[in-house]
């Protein structure tokens, strides 16, 4: 399915009138706006740049607490840009098509050329993203790229396996890998845990020599839960044991794991009927794969059609890992 690419998804970026640069999160927005995150801004002669969600959201709520609202269908405060606020969107497709000629962008370009080729989907569906896509990347950047739709996503995903599997990229090690792992020191799992589900990721690595990332991203209208088809609402916190049944959704951003729980480790007794794991954090995709066993706490959510989920999103005590004991 290669619907229409929308602009304002997980991906993609908004500047504001006063300079402040948002990342765009998730595929299904209200219709006043977009939900996104601060992360860079402009200043005279300069950009600063929030490393940590707690460092954009302190930053929300000092400039732009109007942008704080809370939303009866997601159940909870969003960081929400009103359309009229926005003066620019960065396109990680259009991006890429007009990125300046230097080794670091050389390097994007020549790895989404080659998952286009090995992947067979069409160059409209692949873009860059992060500091490459602002223009504000430095020698030592990272690479960022984004995928559109699922049929194109599975492709890809695909392609990564082959090209893991001929050494066109090799798993985060060194330097690279402890960079992610200190920006994950933000969760209360330990480094070690970190370690091993981040070396056998195929959507993050290194890619001649630069660290890569890259986010499967689903078309809104393929997503698994649109805004405002139901609401969902919190019943507390919740950490239980389960089995992953069903992790075909959760290499994509944002992700779903359907699980059978196992046992209940705190939280209600409730807690025993949860069906699925939800995140909209890139960390969290691709973490657990089909029929392995895995602990995560979170968000007790109930829907207005009855499911039960457990949210992981941004508190320090979310986690969501294998179960390797």
């Amino acid at each position: 399915m290669n619907a229409k690419r929308p602009v304002l998804i997980e991906g993609s970026y908004v500047e504001v009138k006063d300079g402040a640069i948002f990342a765009v999160k998730g595929v299904s927005h209200p219709p006043k706006g977009v939900i996104a995150v601060p992360k860079y801004l402009r200043t005279e002669g300069s950009t600063i740049k929030l490393n940590s969600f707690n460092a954009s959201m302190d930053f929300l709520r000092r400039h732009f607490c109007e942008f704080l609202v809370y939303d009866e269908y997601i159940g909870q405060e969003v960081p929400l840009v009103p359309f009229e606020e926005i003066k620019r969107v960065y396109d990680p497709v259009n991006g890429k098509n007009s990125l300046r000629k230097d080794a670091v962008s050389s390097i994007a370009l020549r790895m989404t050329g080659l998952i286009v080729e090995k992947s067979g989907i069409g160059s409209d569906f692949i873009g860059v993203s992060g500091s490459i896509l602002l223009g504000l990347y430095n020698e030592s950047s990272d690479v960022d790229i984004v995928v559109y739709g699922i049929e194109n996503c599975l492709k890809v995903y695909d392609a990564l396996k082959l090209m893991r599997e001929s050494n066109v990229t090799s798993c985060l090690s060194g330097n690279a890998l402890e960079k992610v792992l200190e920006s994950r020191s933000d969760t209360c799992v330990e480094s070690v845990i970190w370690e091993m589900h981040e070396r056998r990721k195929l959507t993050n690595g290194v890619f001649m020599g630069r660290p890569y990332t890259l986010k499967l991203v689903p078309f809104p209208e393929e997503f698994w839960d649109k805004y405002g088809e139901r609401s969902f609402k919190e019943i507390g916190r919740s950490t239980i044991r389960f089995q992953a049944n069903d992790a075909s959704k959760g290499i994509f951003t944002p992700c779903r794991y359907d699980v059978d729980v196992i046992g209940v480790i705190d939280g209600p007794d409730i807690s025993a009927k949860v069906s699925s794991i939800v995140s909209f954090r890139s960390r969290f995709a691709e973490q657990l794969r089909d029929g392995e066993v895995g602990i995560a706490s979170g968000r007790l959510e109930i829907s207005s059609d009855g499911e039960l989920r457990l949210f992981i999103g941004n508190d320090p005590k979310d986690f969501l890992m294998v179960d390797s004991s």
